[in-house]
């Protein structure tokens, strides 16, 4: 069955019949009656004459006052197009729409693919975390009980799918005993027990949540409750529900009143009412995707390539035909030959039907047969038709909709795309706007958590990063922010999916093993093997320490050598007596008489012959440069500021300190500095030059600039006057 006849099922419009009875079709003549043919030409004037009044125009359209003898038929639209075909209409109610969703999600495997794609990466590596250990336990040990990363998940994915999520919530309210353990074990520093919220009980916490169906869901008040402040909700019980639920309530096996217990009170009362059941509003939440305050529901992420799907499928459904044509091919045997008056007797008939019922199509078939024996067989261009060209306007509409690139999806169209950045960037937007409804879901319930446990301050909800572009670079940014304090090195480890926890322990236990001297030291740019030697080395190199103070004995120098500082030292100069010893002091000439001279260049105190020419300043290579670096910091801040934002913790740049702006502001100056004068500018390129350091007398030179100009004009400088004055320090350093 065709998708969209799970939503729409029309029956066709029947045909007007046509009766002949008392008129005849057709008019006929003899060749030699001459009456006969001229009525007969008469009678197909006025058919002709006829027809051109008649117009089949489309359903529900009138055309009458046109002028005579003028077709006014507007020919096929989509409105006729879906009346004669229901099933590949698409819907436009609400719930049908939903519905038609829900089947492109279960039967299109892109639509599957790209689905689950975006909900996998909208939850990635979602975790509560807090200031105190001890309650961070606490929280990841409920988040873990109520299934948080499953939840999660569904949330993300029904978001993306129907884009109505509702969620029915279950609690559990923990006895007095268990709530002191759970607080002096676990929470116990960070205790303060008040509860603001009167919809909970004192230890009453969210256990279990369970995702109903938008199809069996009703706003209370249908569009009215579009202008209701706290929507209502009701949930009617379908039959076949009901008659389940009956079963389980006459059943006596322990199994069935298990599950019976688990069903909400509200739902078996709504067994027996035909109106439904009031979802409580404190313990039911409903989530949309993009929905305006004037529709019931919100339209699926989908809807807008529904018609694309139904051609995807129509397609699909084309090259099956296609090769059910293939593979059903006609053959047709003719025995004798009318025409040579060749007629077949029954008996060579059945002989010829005998010898080919038993060839089942497998090798070779030889036929011995007399005369007159012909072979019509049926071919076809199927290979014409087949193939992937046909679909590619229609899978491009269809993961445009969706804003995915191909090349995510493994499918169509991966290894040529085009501007894959910014449609990488176009998904990540999505998939965080997705993200913020799911932290707020959380939020919400951490609050009920907290409050009802009577903790100071809520645990807050991160996700990983979403590495979508260049992990390795992404990865490098984060090391090199921990470097400079930016963000802390549990961050680093969550990001990088290590236990912060655990590696604390581990590097704890190595630093052990090392100083008891079971495990080797480690060697790299980053850790020293032995400190006292590198620093004795160090102090021999420049001249500090003698070796005798560092406990080097030295053996007697042989006569000859020398020692490569005093090679490096300038020799004094020697007055020799003889001319002979002179002359061998002299470089190489070919005129003995020939003055020497004092080493390559011009002698001194003379002045040259030819006037040099001078070198001339050319500013348009310093103001290009200049100009270059102020639109690359504009490139480098969009290309880091969410970093930034992720590693402080903070919604915007407006809300950092004073002194996390500055550290901001240092590390995109190292990077303009890293990077080449006037070259194409990437975010790789922006990620690989964090990882070089900038040397500190560039910072200085740099400061001394900003600090020389504000003193000039007498107050502190903006950072957008900063960041010119540092687009000039860099013109002129680089030019």
């Amino acid at each position: 069955m065709h998708i969209g006849e799970k939503v729409a099922k029309r029956k066709y419009p029947k045909s007007q019949e046509i009766n002949f009875d008392d008129v005849s079709a057709y008019v006929s003549w003899d060749s030699s009656d001459e009456d006969k043919r001229q009525a007969a030409i008469a009678s197909y004037g006025e058919a002709v004459s006829e027809f051109s009044y008649a117009s089949l125009g489309s359903r529900r359209r009138d055309f009458s006052d046109l002028t005579t003898n003028l077709s006014g038929r507007p020919g096929l639209g989509q409105p006729d197009f879906d009346w004669f075909r229901p099933g590949q209409a698409v819907p436009t109610k609400s719930k049908e729409i939903i519905a038609f969703a829900r089947t492109a999600y279960r039967r299109i495997g892109l639509i599957r693919n790209a689905i689950d794609l975006m909900g996998d990466f909208a939850c990635q590596g979602i975790r509560l975390v807090h200031q105190n250990p001890r309650i961070e336990k606490f929280y990841n040990d409920w988040f873990s009980r109520v299934k948080g990363p499953f939840v999660s998940e569904r949330v993300c994915n029904l978001l993306f799918r129907e884009a109505n999520v509702p969620i029915r919530m279950k609690t559990a309210k923990l006895n007095k005993q268990k709530r002191l353990k759970m607080q002096k074990s676990v929470a116990s520093p960070d205790m303060q027990a008040i509860l603001n919220d009167k919809k909970f009980q004192k230890g009453e916490i969210p256990w279990q949540y369970l995702f109903l169906d938008p199809l069996l869901v009703e706003p209370v008040g249908g569009v009215v409750s579009n202008m209701i402040g706290n929507r209502l909700y009701k949930m009617k019980i379908p039959a076949y529900m009901k008659k389940e639920i009956r079963r389980l309530q006459s059943s006596r096996k322990i199994a069935d009143q298990n599950a019976l217990a688990q069903i909400p009170a509200d739902l078996l009362r709504a067994v027996e009412s035909s109106e439904g059941v009031i979802l409580p509003p404190d313990k039911t939440f409903m989530f949309h995707y993009k929905k305006d305050d004037w529709q019931e529901w919100a339209d699926p992420m989908t809807y807008a390539c529904f018609k694309d799907l139904l051609l995807y499928e129509k397609l699909k459904l084309a090259d099956q035909a296609a090769l059910d044509g293939a593979i059903s091919k006609i053959r047709v045997w003719k025995l004798g030959n009318l025409d040579h008056k060749l007629a077949p007797t029954a008996s060579a008939a059945s002989a010829l039907g005998d010898i080919l019922g038993t060839n089942v199509g497998g090798g070779t078939m030889d036929i011995v047969w007399g005369p007159d024996i012909e072979l019509i067989e049926t071919g076809t261009d199927v290979q014409r038709f087949l193939g992937a060209e046909k679909y590619h306007p229609t899978l491009m509409a269809i993961y445009a909709c969706l804003g995915i690139p191909p090349t995510l999806t493994g499918t169509f169209g991966a290894s040529g795309t085009t501007n894959n950045f910014i449609s990488l960037k176009t998904l990540t937007e999505r998939l965080n706007y997705v993200r913020n409804i799911l932290s707020n879901f959380w939020n919400e319930q951490v609050r009920i958590v907290q409050e009802s446990m009577g903790f100071r301050s809520p645990a807050e909800v991160e996700f990983d990063f979403m590495y979508l572009d260049d992990p390795a670079s992404m990865t490098q940014l984060m090391i090199n922010l921990a470097d400079r304090n930016i963000i802390s090195d549990e961050f680093v480890q969550r990001n990088i999916k290590a236990t912060p926890s655990v590696e604390r322990k581990r590097l704890s236990n190595e630093d052990k093993r090392r100083n008891r001297g079971t495990m080797s030291e480690k060697i790299s740019p980053f850790h020293a093997v032995d400190k006292d030697f590198s620093l004795e080395k160090i102090a021999l190199q420049t001249g500090v320490a003698t070796p005798s103070e560092v406990g080097l004995d030295l053996d007697e120098r042989k006569e000859g050598q020398e020692p490569a500082l005093e090679m490096r030292r300038p020799k004094e100069k020697k007055s020799p007596d003889d001319k002979e010893e002179k002359q061998q002091m002299l470089p190489f000439t070919e005129d003995k008489d020939t003055p020497p001279t004092e080493g390559p260049g011009r002698p001194k105190n003379s002045r040259d012959s030819i006037q040099r020419e001078r070198r001339t300043f050319k500013p348009r290579r310093k103001a290009a440069i200049e100009l270059w670096a102020k639109q690359a910091q504009e490139k480098i801040s969009k290309a880091v500021n969410s970093v930034i934002l992720e590693g402080f913790n903070k919604k915007n740049m407006r809300s950092l300190s004073s002194e996390q702006t500055k550290q901001a502001e240092m590390m995109k100056f190292e990077i303009l500095f890293n990077l080449s004068p006037e070259e194409d500018i990437s975010q790789d390129k922006i990620f690989a030059a964090i990882s070089t350091n900038v040397s500190k007398q560039i910072h200085e030179e740099c400061d001394s600039w900003i600090s020389e100009a504000s003193t000039q004009i007498g107050r502190r400088l903006t950072i957008e006057e900063i960041r010119n004055l540092r687009a000039a320090f860099y013109a002129e350093y680089k030019s």
